[in-house]
């Protein structure tokens, strides 16, 4: 008896001592971010019931929340745009830029009407494993600076978490 009682006493400290033992969590942060870009459209085809395109859209991203996540990051787009009579929808990817080279990969879904919805879902370095999302409107558009371009600035709130 005297032995079966030192290994149940052994099990306890062992299963104690884990319950101790770090785990891994996710450190989850809030943000909002002002995306100013100019884009260029390739016309895929244009007639008053269908228009399709492909615009390429590169700009900067300035943080408007205290954390001033994400500020001074770069990012590019490229979006397929579809929009049946007066119905808009677009998709695509978006790979923003830290000043120190990292990224994040996002993928972006949404309409004219409601705006944008983004999802991480890639990110190298500090933001491997990355996961997130926002949501974008514009919020002030500017007067093509030439043909088959667009100068905006959308505004995104949102959420990111990344593994400790």
């Amino acid at each position: 008896m005297h032995n079966r009682r030192d290994w149940i006493a052994m099990m306890v400290v062992i299963l104690s001592a884990i319950m101790f033992i770090p785990v891994a969590q996710a450190q989850r942060q809030d943000f909002e971010i002002m995306q100013c870009n100019s884009a260029t459209a390739n016309v895929v085809h244009s007639t008053p019931e269908l228009g399709l395109s492909t615009v390429d859209s590169k700009g900067i991203i300035q943080s408007t929340h205290e954390n001033k996540l994400f500020d001074n990051w770069s990012r590019h787009s490229v979006f397929l745009i579809k929009r049946i009579g007066g119905n808009m929808t677009y998709n695509g990817v978006v790979k923003q830029v830290a000043p120190d080279g990292d990224f994040i990969v996002w993928e972006y879904y949404g309409d004219g009407k409601s705006g944008s919805t983004a999802k991480a879902i890639y990110g190298t370095g500090k933001w491997k494993d990355v996961k997130g999302e926002f949501k974008g409107q514009r919020v002030t558009k500017g007067k093509p600076i030439a043909p088959a371009t667009d100068q905006f600035c959308e505004k995104a709130v949102g959420w990111i978490e990344v593994p400790k």
